[in-house]
């Protein structure tokens, strides 16, 4: 009797028994699949590389563009910008109240000898324009007179008409006297502080004239120790030139830390002095020699 399990199990066998090209074919098929495995996971590692190095690059960029505005934000909260000067005594090198000098008076006057150096003033202006800083009178002396003292030493007429669009143009907010700050014209206060916050919140932090009208009758003192760190920065970008030693002492003890006294006037001897004295004034204009004409003075901005 046969045995048909037996004859089926062999049926198998030779069904499993492959030819050599059979084999070969087998063998290719089997390679191909793992060729094809390899590069999907190859190319799953180079996408995540990818993506991964993208994420990299992205999150340095970003950390990278904050560094930069961070510092130049740094670098801006550092910088002068803006220069005041007392008038009489530090400007002129005369006192035009004590004298009784009128506006009217001014022209007639030599202006030019009255002010303690007018080329080095005027040097010294165009440099600020040069590098965009705002610049102001803070005076116990009377508008009219200072007005016209500027008007005359700055002289669109005598060839400096870029200059005297820039200087003082403003005349109504960049000459403050003690009219603006509830005084009187030609009358001492106590200092100069209400006179320089006012100037440093229009010209460094830009408010508004209604803002400054009013903060103009709070005391300096106390609203400085509760106010805005705002206008504690903004006294640092200051620099203020004055006779005064009062009026010095007094601005830096309320944060005008580059208060400067300059009992001598503000000319270019002094200024020889203050450029080593103190490292920052450095920023606003070069040094310079005792017999600086104006034309030498020029050549020295443009180097």
């Amino acid at each position: 009797m046969l045995n048909f399990s037996m004859l089926w199990k062999n049926k198998k066998k030779i069904q499993k028994v492959q030819t050599p090209k059979q084999k070969r074919e087998r063998e290719r098929r089997q390679t191909d699949k793992r060729v094809k495995n390899s590069f999907f996971f190859i190319n799953q590692s180079i996408v995540l590389c990818s993506s991964h190095k993208e994420q990299h690059s992205t999150k340095m960029r970003t950390s990278s563009h904050h560094h930069d505005e961070n510092n130049d934000n740094d670098d801006d909260d550092e910088r002068i910008k803006l220069v005041v000067w007392d008038f009489d005594m530090t400007i002129l090198r005369i006192h035009s109240f004590a004298k009784r000098i009128s506006a009217l008076d001014v022209p007639r006057r030599d202006y030019e000898r009255d002010c303690a150096d007018a080329n080095f003033f005027r040097a010294f202006l165009r440099e600020m324009k040069q590098k965009s800083i705002k610049v102001a009178i803070a005076s116990f002396g009377k508008r009219e007179v200072i007005e016209t003292y500027l008007k005359c030493l700055v002289d669109g007429k005598k060839g400096d008409e870029d200059l005297a669009e820039y200087a003082f143009n403003e005349k109504k907010k960049s000459i403050v006297t003690p009219n603006d700050v509830g005084g009187t014209d030609g009358c001492s206060m106590k200092d100069k502080s209400r006179m320089l916050d006012a100037l440093t919140k229009r010209y460094v932090l830009s408010m508004n004239e209604e803002d400054i009208s009013s903060a103009q009758g709070e005391d300096p003192v106390e609203s400085s120790s509760a106010a805005s760190s705002l206008l504690g920065k903004a006294r640092k970008q200051v620099v203020f030139f004055d006779d005064d030693e009062d009026n010095v002492n007094a601005a830096k003890k309320l944060g005008y830390a580059y208060a400067v006294h300059t009992p001598n006037a503000f000319e270019r001897e002094s200024w020889r002095e203050l450029y080593w004295k103190i490292p920052k004034l450095r920023e606003l204009f070069p040094e310079v020699d005792e017999n600086l004409t104006h034309s030498k003075t020029r050549k020295v901005l443009q180097m």
